[in-house]
């Protein structure tokens, strides 16, 4: 078992590299208990929904769909999953927050502490970002047998946008909703936690930019990956996900202005 890890480890190495660089921006701002009890959290219910969806008959909420066995002997397997398979979600929304919080000029840190009338457009389009992203990353995904990621699973019925159905993004809106729901909870438990409770204090550009800029390396690697496999209508299709994600951001900031008082 623990060589299986080590060898996972090298196997699946740029996950954990997102991972650990999301853990360490998050821990920055809300400490490193609350990264991790929201971490925590994020696998919980990320396991829960890629078991209920890849189950012979399931469904919820990403449609149904089925992981091969393939890479059993190359890394960890939690049940019927990829160990590093639901990992990915945390780190992700880390960045999908960051990057909203960054337009407004604010830290993840504040919008996880504030009330949530004040926050609830950026909670929102944290979400887009959130399965905007994953627009990009599961069409290369599901080619994984044509780089390093493998063959892992399938659609049984196929999808129309490259393979992967509607019903898997909007099983990402659902999750990413659940995560923050969860995240948000945990941001009201200030005393449990180790946050800084000074919400005007200065931020270093690393906690300005970093979430940022995870979340635009997880798309540049996955946009990467699709013009080495030579799928240039996938990723005409990326570049348009996002120059319409950041159309809305920004539309939306310039209609609702300023959220936060400091």
């Amino acid at each position: 078992m623990i060589l299986l890890f080590f060898k996972t480890l090298l196997f699946r190495w740029y996950v954990f590299f997102f991972l650990f660089l999301g853990f360490w921006l998050l821990s920055r701002q809300v400490g490193k208990r609350g990264a991790g009890l929201r971490f925590l959290t994020s696998f919980a219910a990320s396991y829960f929904c890629e078991w209920s969806s890849s189950l012979p008959n399931g469904w919820f909420p990403f449609g149904h769909y089925t992981y091969l066995p393939t890479t059993r002997a190359k890394e960890l397997w939690v049940g019927h999953l990829p160990f590093m398979d639901f990992l990915s979600f945390s780190f992700l929304m880390v960045g999908s927050l960051g990057i909203v919080s960054r337009v407004w000029g604010v830290s993840v840190g504040e919008v996880l502490q504030q009330p949530l009338k004040i926050t609830w457009p950026l909670f929102l389009l944290s979400d887009l970002m959130f399965f905007g992203v994953d627009m990009v990353i599961d069409p290369v995904s599901l080619r994984g047998n044509r780089w390093f990621l493998g063959q892992i699973y399938y659609y049984p019925q196929g999808g129309i946008y490259f393979g992967v159905p509607l019903a898997n993004f909007a099983g990402w809106a659902v999750l990413g909703g659940i995560i923050l729901f969860l995240w948000r909870a945990l941001g009201r438990l200030t005393p449990l936690l180790d946050v800084d409770k000074n919400s005007s204090r200065s931020y270093s550009p690393i906690d300005c930019w970093g979430p940022s800029f995870l979340w635009l390396s997880v798309y540049l690697f996955n946009f990467g990956i699709a013009l080495y496999l030579e799928e240039y209508f996938l990723c005409a299709s990326d570049l348009i996900v996002l120059l319409i994600l950041f159309l809305m951001l920004f539309f939306v900031k310039k209609k609702s202005g300023n959220l936060f008082s400091h």
